[in-house]
């Protein structure tokens, strides 16, 4: 999707971070870790050159279905609220990931806005705008959870999160 060295090493720090919550994964429900192999997986393919120009659209609806998998019936809310917030989010940047098929003169971006969405939508600072409530919503998940159940999980997810976030960023520039 992208081809600039920097954005590589960028986006695979957030492939890194869908893995950490996996780490101290003994609390987790399957359904997260699932999710959180996912994210990785989405992470991983987005660096992959050659790879069909509208795969983000389809990543992007998997990962929302599976923000909807993972606050199924059994959710604990220290992982799962957590990790929905990171799919949803990242599904979302995703759906409005720029298409790497060239723009028709008649309907180019104009020049003081970004061309993101796969159905050529011109979103400008909506992909921006979903990065930094990712990063509020994480930043508030982690401060609302009371100190003494903040151990390794918790702050394990929130690492996570803030990992994923500065490699989504790219996608949001």
């Amino acid at each position: 999707m992208f081809e600039i060295p920097a954005v590589h090493a960028a986006m695979l720090v957030g492939a890194v971070g869908a893995i950490v919550p996996m780490w101290r994964a003994h609390g987790t429900d399957c359904r997260v870790r699932i999710a959180h192999g996912a994210m990785a997986v989405s992470m991983v393919a987005m660096m992959i050159p050659g790879v069909p120009a509208g795969i983000h659209l389809l990543e992007g609806a998997v990962l929302i279905a599976l923000a909807v998998f993972v606050t199924g019936e059994t959710m604990h809310r220290r992982t799962a609220v957590p990790c929905a917030v990171d799919l949803t989010a990242m599904g979302v940047l995703l759906l409005l990931a720029p298409t790497s098929a060239p723009a028709p003169a008649a309907t180019a971006p104009a020049a003081s806005g970004h061309h993101h969405g796969g159905a050529g939508i011109s979103t400008g600072w909506l992909p921006l705008l979903v990065l930094v409530c990712w990063a509020l919503l994480t930043l508030h998940l982690f401060r609302s959870t009371p100190r003494r159940e903040r151990r390794s999980g918790v702050r394990t997810a929130a690492a996570g999160s803030a990992l994923m976030i500065l490699g989504m960023a790219p996608m949001a520039v």
